[in-house]
């Protein structure tokens, strides 16, 4: 029976995992960095001037780019790599500035917690050095718990804090003293964020949200919880060549696109409050999210390009606008007449109208999202002014009916 390669590495022999990477590094004879289940790097080896610029990039920054980390997704590496428990090798990606490389993730029982990466510059890794590379990685599960000064989860301690901030039962000192101690700095320019699930938030889709919260960048998240179909989270901005304002949108729009890309979640959207500096406002700041995302419910179309409690506009107190309505028993006439003309008569002018009101009065906008000629429009137009008895060209009068049209729909929602 052959000889079994000997397995170079103990436990014991290392005092650091900085000595355990530089040893990983001389057996292979290339550079080696150890990375967290986030990307962030935790240790790397020392490099020659022929290393690649994304390990460059990535030993600046402390952790991958996420343009790789988006493209080693879509490419099915990062997928193999939370499946098997053998090197990869992933082919150069010159476009980026990737060289070839092999990677091993460390597992703990059934669980990734980090992973190895070693930089092939002259030669591809042989049999015998992968070998190696596997043996590293089950010893460097050991060192992982030993040595690893991993960023500290989000625990059922925080989640109770987080449930107080957004019930208002924390006062600032409180606030900004726990937040220090989960090693969370006082935050400024914060809001709430609120992202809505078709169906309720499982313990698989939990680690896959909790993953793309660690990755993905510009903001910051220092508390988060998942209430049924709900996440929630406390977000400051990172950039600061940006706006935060602009820095939340795009968050808004990126972290659906992100969970359906790369696990398939789909028919989730979101939304946040306005930006505050105290803490006292988080509870505020929570119900203006959750009102984001119950206009967007209830408006999927005119809503679907809202982001911000601000973008809301008259949205903002339809609740309150439909009850003072509803105890004044009052209903508009001229709508009423032309839902009844529609009824009579097979017709569709209640639909042109709220079209007309919502696309600004633009003729061409209206025809093409009613998919009709302007010339249909305009005699649709004219017979609606005829039947309702009233002057579009008012802006009062206008402003009224828009608002009664939005008014009724909520109502029916």
């Amino acid at each position: 029976m052959p000889n079994q390669p000997s397995n170079p590495f103990r436990r014991e022999m290392y005092d650091s995992l900085e000595s355990f990477v530089d040893h990983v590094s001389e057996l292979l004879g290339c550079p080696i960095t150890l990375e967290d289940t986030h990307h962030r790097v935790l240790v790397y080896s020392s490099h020659n001037e022929e290393t690649d610029p994304v390990r460059i990039s990535t030993i600046i920054s402390r952790r991958v780019p996420e343009k790789v980390i988006n493209r080693l997704w879509k490419d099915g590496v990062i997928p193999s790599l939370l499946q098997s428990k053998k090197p990869i090798r992933i082919e150069g990606k010159q476009e980026i500035g990737l060289g070839s490389r092999v990677a091993v993730s460390i597992w703990r029982a059934d669980e990734v917690i980090g992973y190895i990466w070693a930089i092939e510059l002259h030669q591809a890794l042989t049999a015998s050095q992968m070998d190696i590379l596997e043996n590293a990685a089950a010893v460097g599960k050991h060192l992982l718990s030993r040595f690893a000064k991993a960023k500290r989860p989000s625990t059922s301690v925080d989640q109770e804090f987080f449930w107080k901030l957004l019930t208002g039962h924390v006062n600032k000192q409180e606030a900004e003293e726990k937040l220090m101690e989960i090693n969370q700095t006082a935050l400024n320019n914060y809001t709430i964020m609120v992202f809505t699930f078709k169906e309720i938030i499982t313990k698989e889709m939990e680690k896959q949200i909790i993953y793309l919260l660690k990755v993905m960048d510009n903001v910051k998240i220092s508390l988060y919880t998942m209430d049924d179909h709900e996440l929630i989270l406390l977000a400051s901005a990172i950039n600061k060549q940006d706006s935060p304002a602009a820095v939340f949108k795009q968050f808004i729009r990126n972290f659906p696109s992100s969970l359906a890309e790369k696990f398939q979640i789909t028919d989730v959207y979101g939304g946040y409050g306005s930006i505050y500096t105290d803490l006292r406002d988080v509870e505020k700041c929570l119900k203006e999210a959750k009102k984001v995302i119950e206009v967007k419910a209830k408006f999927p179309g005119e809503a679907q390009a809202f982001s911000a409690y601000q973008d809301l506009g008259i949205y903002q107190f339809m609740d309150v606008l439909l009850e003072k309505r509803i105890q004044d028993g009052f209903e508009n006439i001229a709508i009423q007449k032309l839902r009844k003309y529609d009824n009579s008569h097979n017709t569709e002018l209640l639909l042109t109208l709220e079209a007309f009101l919502d696309e600004s009065e633009s003729m061409q906008k209206t025809a093409l999202k009613l998919h009709i000629h302007t010339n249909t429009l305009t005699y649709r137009l004219k017979r609606i002014t005829e039947i309702m008895e009233v002057d579009l060209s008012v802006p009062s009068q206008k402003f009224m009916l828009y608002l009664d049209l939005k008014l009724l729909r909520w109502h029916q929602k």
